[in-house]
């Protein structure tokens, strides 16, 4: 038993001082609001990636009947955050052209934030949107189902009052009808 006490002391050691400097780290608001103010939102190309965040948005919400247009909102937005990785490459060896100043770091928290975040966003309204769609296509099918189910057994209820069960050639035989039971 002595052989596990000591492991776990160094690991819940670790665990409080991550804890610790978890703590005293800068809040995540004061995070997020340092990451708004550092950017300067009047900037063109930031304004039109806001733009286009707000058609993908606009149009996966407003065409969900449309299976072909949430399908391109779908691709359109896994392509461009499959390629963010390339693009922050490029903003960050051509900023000067465009950009006021330099917003792509190695990691990339700028195109994931700014760029990959509301496209994501736009890919999960989408699949949701799947997701209802084809709930309700298996409810459908399953009512047709059913349907068609009852159909045969009415049929098949039909076909066994007026054939008498089938018992042979003019009714004779084992199986009668009930009326012809009663008769005798």
């Amino acid at each position: 038993m002595e052989e596990l006490t000591g492991p776990l002391e160094e690991v819940f050691k670790d665990l409080k001082r991550q804890w610790k400097d978890f703590q005293e780290a800068e809040p995540f608001l004061h995070v997020v609001q340092g990451f708004i103010h550092a950017i300067d939102w009047r900037e063109r190309w930031i304004i039109g990636i806001l733009v286009f965040h707000a058609v993908m948005l606009l149009a996966a919400l407003t065409t969900r009947k449309s299976s072909l247009i949430q399908g391109t909102i779908f691709l359109i937005a896994a392509a461009t955050v499959w390629g963010s990785e390339r693009l922050n490459a490029l903003g960050a060896e051509h900023w000067q052209s465009f950009a006021g100043q330099n917003y792509f770091d190695r990691t990339g928290v700028f195109m994931s934030v700014l760029v990959s975040g509301p496209l994501l966003l736009a890919m999960f309204i989408v699949l949701i949107n799947y997701l209802i769609s084809c709930s309700a296509m298996l409810v459908e099918a399953k009512r047709k189902e059913l349907k068609y189910k009852a159909r045969q057994r009415a049929a098949a209820e039909k076909k066994a009052a007026a054939g008498g069960g089938g018992g042979g050639a003019g009714g004779t035989g084992g199986g009668a009808t009930p009326e012809a039971k009663k008769t005798k």
